[in-house]
């Protein structure tokens, strides 16, 4: 226990870019991954400025970080792959979440967590990182971040799409679960 209270946020949060001139504000991406379970656990000591949560229509948050509602995203689309299923995610909620990483002041910690797993929160936090770097980067931080992840495939195809990737995040998603990242054989 002694331990735990001894780490800091900026010890949680270590930045993935140096700096980051493609941010509006230099936000250098400073997140945490989990899924719900993870973040109510945690909460005080992981303790964000910032948060994304995503979840199906009709859930509740149970016992969340208690943020003003400009530094709460709340994101609401279910889990399924599937893109005609009624609460699966759609264009907007990946605009809307990029436009609140974009409102991000330089110095935020940002948590990302859904309810039930991390299959979206790791295919949100792919697009995010893909958003500042190339996608074959981006998978090796998000796997940096979260080494167990599998990104929802249609989130990814979203972000994918939203940032004009033409596949190529998509084809990076597909490299997960994996115990240990190499690089991607030319």
């Amino acid at each position: 226990m002694a331990l735990a209270a001894a780490v800091t946020a900026d010890e949680l949060y270590h930045p993935i870019l140096n700096t980051n001139p493609a941010h509006p504000a230099g936000w250098p991406i400073r997140v945490i991954v989990s899924s719900q379970t993870e973040a109510r656990h945690n909460r005080a000591l992981w303790a964000p400025t910032h948060l994304i949560s995503m979840r199906a229509p009709g859930s509740r948050l149970l016992s969340m970080i208690e943020l003003p509602p400009e530094r709460h995203l709340e994101l609401y689309f279910g889990d399924t792959t599937d893109p005609d299923e009624p609460d699966a995610a759609r264009p907007e909620a990946i605009d809307a979440a990029f436009a609140f990483v974009d409102r991000l002041p330089e110095d935020a910690h940002l948590l990302v967590h859904c309810l039930r797993g991390i299959g979206r929160a790791t295919a949100l936090t792919l697009g995010i990182l893909a958003r500042y770097m190339q996608p074959e980067e981006a998978a090796a931080a998000l796997h940096a971040l979260r080494p167990e992840a599998k990104p929802n495939r249609h989130v990814v195809n979203l972000c994918d799409t939203a940032i004009g990737l033409k596949g190529k995040l998509a084809k990076q998603a597909l490299r997960f679960p994996a115990k240990v990242w190499k690089p991607a054989k030319s």
